[in-house]
């Protein structure tokens, strides 16, 4: 951490934060509203790269965490990532979660975190991370990193002004006392309605939708607000997927969808699937925050993203056990 001086004259206290599996960079502009510092930051998708580059600058380095080296990676005084792992079939009795070859990149993220001893990690991750094997894989995971003070919530974003009921694991590790996860903030949930409000073509990823053929578009007019594939003739008795050919509504908070276009989520009272922008709002990035890359990569940038609110609600208590201590 380093004294900086404000507008003011004054000096307050910044923290430095290294961010791995970066992607588009939703957590990191919940801790950037919270006056963090983003000293270095990583991912290998090019096109989240790109994004990451025209909104944050060039600290990110685009490339394989696992070639890269902690001596290579500055000094720091937060960790944060979302590491994916899939590795959650029942583990080997003779070795664990952390052997799964499928789980090597959070092994990467601890790899990094007890080389650079940060005071403070966050990581994000699916609710399973807690449940699977009976709780064994999230101890491994407290286990290893038994010199912090651990906290482990399922946090919903909805919670924090998110127009989105959106489930994720948040595990804080603390070298500075016991960090609690952050209580709701949002008594009455945003609505889809709420979200949308005032878009129009000249934001920018507004125009960015997936096209839909007239055969699929059709299939859109079968379906009302709140409905999906249930409601369109043709599909009766085939699919069990219920996101599929879901319809938003306007006076509902967004359940949770992955990619807009593969799932094909409608907009709540257009015949076409949600554009860029419009799953961005739903995520709760501002509009100033332009997504880069192909459309699909642009889709994917956004189904991957940690809500900006939910984790600036994390960074923001975070912050007032560092400035306490």
């Amino acid at each position: 951490m380093k004294y900086q001086k404000n507008k003011k004259g004054d000096y307050n206290l910044t923290y430095n934060v290294v961010s791995l599996f970066s992607g588009a960079g939703g957590m990191d502009l919940g801790f950037v509203n919270q006056g963090f510092k983003i000293v270095w930051a990583n991912d290998f998708n090019k096109s989240a790269c790109e994004t990451y580059k025209n909104n944050f600058g060039d600290h990110i380095v685009c490339g394989d965490i696992t070639q890269i080296k902690s001596e290579d990676i500055p000094d720091c005084d937060i960790v944060i990532g979302g590491s994916p792992c899939q590795g959650f079939s029942v583990a080997n009795r003779q070795t664990g979660f952390l052997d799964n070859p499928k789980n090597f990149l959070v092994k990467e993220f601890i790899r990094v975190v007890k080389d650079k001893k940060p005071k403070v990690f966050v990581l994000e991750n699916v609710p399973q991370i807690i449940t699977v094997g009976n709780g064994k894989f999230i101890k491994e995971i407290i286990n290893t990193l038994n010199e912090y003070n651990i906290s482990v919530k399922v946090l919903n974003a909805a919670d924090y002004g998110v127009p989105q009921k959106r489930k994720r694991c948040i595990v804080i590790g603390s070298l500075v006392g016991k960090i609690n996860l952050p209580e709701p903030t949002q008594l009455n949930y945003i609505t889809i309605e709420q979200a949308l409000q005032g878009l129009h073509n000249e934001i920018p990823n507004q125009k960015d939708i997936a096209n839909s053929s007239e055969t699929v578009r059709n299939r859109f007019k079968q379906v009302p607000q709140g409905g999906n594939w249930k409601n369109i003739k043709e599909f009766e008795g085939k699919y069990k997927h219920s996101i599929l050919y879901r319809r938003l509504s306007l006076d509902e908070t967004c359940f949770t969808f992955p990619h807009a276009a593969k799932n094909l989520i409608i907009h709540p009272t257009e015949d076409r699937i949600l554009s860029i922008r419009e799953c961005a709002r739903i995520l709760s990035f501002p509009d100033d925050f332009v997504f880069h890359g192909g459309l699909n990569d642009k889709y994917q940038q956004v189904a991957n993203a940690v809500p900006p609110l939910m984790a600036e609600a994390i960074a923001k208590e975070i912050k007032n056990v560092f400035n306490e201590y």
